[in-house]
């Protein structure tokens, strides 16, 4: 999988997407109801669903903001109250989106960067019998913090409510199994290591169509309708059905997994950088990092991307935290982890000694 004399990708979407990937996208569209593009549509929901352990699948056209509107739209029209957990940005997004639908649930609030907190979380479960219902994200990819999935789905057995997952960043980057998940989101960039433009919801079981829920939202409707009641793009399935060839064999998340340790350990080397993920019990594929001494976040991104390395810090979640975050998906070499930490130290020294500040 040649890279050619491209930069760096270390940010946390768009990544790098294959050439074969990028060759299938640039092709000419077909119709969405050609006999071949069903094909392949079905090809695809068969390997994403073989390879996550989900029941079934939903493809939509949009990003995976519209894939949390459809869950969401679910969940509130099931006629039970939930429990939304938070620990960051994308946390608070689900809050958000929730209210906006007119969703009923509790908030069970942890700060950002801290994990959850599991004797808070069913003691919550334990006082409200009436929820039916538990959402939060995987890996908080604001900070990284990856939450422990296999205890809250414990919780969610014992009390008898259903599991929901924003996996965004997660899926081809964690190992993730979803049989006992009853919905989990994702999109077609990230960790999937294809084109943005693909929402993507996972359920346990196949829902019936509401009345109560727009048609575009409506879960239901799409399994009535054999799963593409709408267009969608053809070149967006087609690439999508080559990157998972990729992104979701184990050896990738083996992978992802063994360079963000590296990279973790690079990092923890360099002076004055503090490490907001590093003592979470979970290893995460996203290090997000805090330049010391009055160094802006930044400019010190600017200067590692001048050394053709792309990292993420433009956000403003990132920037009101003076934060530059470092993510390890799609394909990687530790060749590239090392010349990171390289310049990472290089761009530090530079820059405090513009600002004359001692190292």
């Amino acid at each position: 999988m040649q890279k050619n004399s491209e930069s760096i990708n270390l940010t946390t979407g768009p990544i790098f997407i294959p050439p074969d990937v990028r060759e299938i996208f640039g092709r000419m569209p077909v119709s969405h109801r050609a006999d071949d593009f069903v094909a392949a549509f079905k090809n695809l929901e068969h390997k994403i669903c073989s390879s996550t352990g989900a029941k079934h699948v939903v493809f939509m056209t949009g990003s995976g903001t519209l894939a949390n509107e459809a869950m969401i739209a679910q969940l509130k029209h099931s006629g039970k109250k939930g429990l939304i957990l938070t620990n960051g940005e994308f946390g608070n997004r689900l809050i958000q989106q929730a209210e906006k639908q007119g969703a009923d649930f509790e908030v069970c609030r942890k700060e950002w960067g801290q994990e959850h907190d599991l004797a808070l979380v069913e003691n919550v479960l334990k006082q409200a019998t009436e929820i039916g219902w538990m959402l939060f994200t995987h890996c908080e990819s604001s900070t990284g913090c990856v939450a422990d999935l296999d205890a809250l789905c414990a919780l969610g057995n014992k009390y008898r409510i259903n599991v929901c997952v924003d996996a965004m960043s997660t899926i081809g980057n964690i190992p993730l199994r979803l049989e006992d998940i009853f919905m989990a989101t994702c999109s077609s960039g990230k960790g999937l290591a294809s084109f943005a433009g693909i929402a993507i919801v996972f359920t346990r079981s196949e829902l019936e169509p509401n009345p109560a829920i727009p048609s575009y939202l409506d879960l239901g409707h799409y399994f009535k309708n054999g799963g593409i009641p709408f267009t969608i793009s053809s070149n967006l399935v087609m690439a999508l059905n080559k990157a998972v060839e990729y992104s979701l064999r184990q050896s990738q998340t083996e992978k992802v997994e063994e360079l963000s340790k590296l990279l973790l350990e690079k990092v923890l080397k360099i002076k004055d950088i503090t490490v907001v993920n590093q003592d979470y019990r979970f290893y995460s594929h996203i290090t997000t990092i805090i330049p010391g001494k009055g160094i802006n976040a930044s400019e010190l991104g600017d200067l590692i991307k001048k050394a053709g390395i792309e990292t993420s810090y433009n956000s403003g979640y990132l920037k009101v935290r003076n934060q530059l975050q470092i993510a390890i998906m799609g394909q990687h070499t530790g060749d590239e982890i090392l010349k990171f930490a390289a310049e990472l130290e290089k761009g530090l020294k530079s820059l405090q000694e513009m600002k004359t500040i001692p190292a």
